[in-house]
C-alpha cells in the first residue's frame, strides 16, 4: 500500500495484488460484511451463484476436506432413501475449474451440437427426435 500511495505502484496493479488476496483475508470478510457492496453486487449480477474456488485455494487439506464433504453428503442420502423417503439432491463440493477441463467440456459440448445437427438435418427447424 505504501508503493501506491508513494506512487510507485499503479491502481491496475494494486487492484491486481487484491484480487489474488485469500478468500480467508481480512478483505474479503470486510467485504462479506458490507451491505452497501452486497446491495451493489445484487443490482449488477442478481443472484448468480458463485464459481468454483479458485486453484491456489485449493489444497491438500481443502481437498481432503471436500472428499469427507462428498463422502457424508452421500451417506446422509443413503439413510434416508433407507428410511424410505426420498433424498433431497445434494451437490458435490465445488472443485477449480482447470482450463484443460474447460477445453475438454467445450470439445464435448461441440460434438454433441455436431452430432445433433447431423441427425436433425431436413426434420425442419424446430424439429425435436
Amino acid at each position: 500500500m505504501l508503493a501506491f500511495f508513494r506512487g510507485d505502484l499503479a491502481c491496475d496493479a494494486l487492484l491486481d495484488y487484491i484480487d489474488h488476496l485469500p478468500s480467508d483475508s481480512a478483505f474479503h470478510a470486510a467485504i462479506a460484511e458490507d451491505e452497501e457492496y452486497a446491495e451493489m453486487v445484487l443490482a449488477e449480477y442478481g443472484d448468480t451463484p458463485p464459481g468454483p474456488p479458485r486453484l491456489t485455494e485449493f489444497g491438500p487439506e481443502v481437498r481432503a476436506l471436500a472428499t469427507v464433504v462428498d463422502k457424508l453428503s452421500h451417506l446422509i442420502s443413503i439413510q434416508i432413501a433407507r428410511a424410505g423417503k426420498s433424498p433431497p439432491r445434494m451437490d458435490n463440493y465445488p472443485r477449480p475449474v482447470t482450463a484443460l477441463e474447460k477445453v475438454r467440456r467445450r470439445r464435448r459440448f461441440e460434438a454433441h451440437e455436431n452430432l445433433t445437427a447431423r441427425l436433425l438435418r431436413g426434420r425442419g427447424a424446430n424439429a425435436r427426435g
